[in-house]
């Protein structure tokens, strides 16, 4: 099954996937008497039903004419926490080894926060802000949280995940790492990775049943048509089922959208296209299709 929000910023609606028809989540709970009908995908996620009121809504589906929507969102519009795995790829800690010289991989997971304003849809425009000349891409999975996890363990992960969707996981690499500063331990990566439109999310939120446990998941990135971005998840060092776990020791996840990091990234550089455009794909998932414009000072 596949679950979207769409409809304008910030007023997205609730629905679900019929072929290539979007059918409203909310009319089609009220046709088959439901309890709650909710026009908001986390709070049907946070209702404990709701994977036996899809079933049911998606069987009246042909009692509801298909929405006409002008925009897609992000399946979560506003999640209640995104977290995010950072340096969590053989690649890219090999890769970074030219860099900082001799690297070594993570004992443990770890996790970063980005503010749940920076979500925004998969074919929406990303904002270049004017303070960052180093806007960095990495195509991630992003899980979706399903019920409130804590402190669960490992081989109960997939009982409390939803489901999955394409994110396009921004930074403003020189805020990020504090290059204005002289002081090493400085690190600003909440505000380097939370500018609006900094997480593209989508198309779809492809539930868990249609998630193959254990088999590695192709994701790749383009920019211009140019592939930037070639991996799967058997790069990671920590999967799906250790992050979650791992994260729910200190934040209890509801709808949450922990991003696994896949590979490393590759530069946007200013001086280049003058609308370059950006596309990360999972392979069954969808992609995130994305034109960067650039924002400017206020005066």
């Amino acid at each position: 099954m596949r679950l979207v929000s769409y409809g304008p910023f910030g007023s997205e609606c609730a629905g679900f996937l019929d072929g290539d028809k979007v059918i409203d989540l909310e009319q089609a709970m009220k046709v088959t008497g439901a309890e709650k009908p909710v026009c908001d995908i986390r709070l049907f996620l946070e209702q404990p039903d709701w994977r036996s009121t899809l079933d049911r809504a998606y069987a009246a589906r042909s009692k509801v004419a298909p929405a006409a929507p002008s925009r897609i969102g992000a399946p979560v519009p506003v999640p209640r926490t995104l977290i995010i795995a950072g340096a969590n790829t053989k690649s890219h800690i090999a890769e970074a080894g030219a860099v900082l010289g001799e690297t070594v991989g993570p004992r443990e997971p770890m996790l970063l926060a980005k503010a749940t304003s920076s979500i925004c849809g998969p074919t929406d425009d990303i904002i270049y802000p004017p303070e960052t000349r180093k806007l960095d891409y990495e195509v991630e999975l992003a899980v979706v949280m399903g019920r409130k996890a804590r402190r669960i363990a490992e081989k109960d992960v997939k009982d409390y995940v939803a489901g999955f969707t394409v994110s396009n996981e921004l930074s403003a690499r020189d805020i990020q790492l504090a290059e204005h500063e002289n002081n090493p331990f400085f690190r600003t990566h909440y505000i380097g990775k939370s500018f609006d439109t900094f997480c593209p999310l989508g198309p779809a939120l492809v539930t868990v049943d249609e998630f193959s446990w254990g088999k590695p998941l192709r994701m790749s990135t383009k920019v211009n048509g140019e592939i930037r971005q070639d991996s799967d998840t058997s790069d990671l060092y920590f999967g799906i089922e250790t992050l979650v776990s791992y994260a729910s020791r200190s934040i209890p996840a509801t709808s949450s959208s922990p991003a696994l990091r896949l590979v490393s990234p590759s530069s946007l550089s200013r001086h280049g296209s003058s609308r370059p455009a950006t596309s990360c794909a999972a392979r069954s998932k969808g992609s995130a299709r994305s034109k960067i414009t650039y924002g400017r000072s206020k005066q």
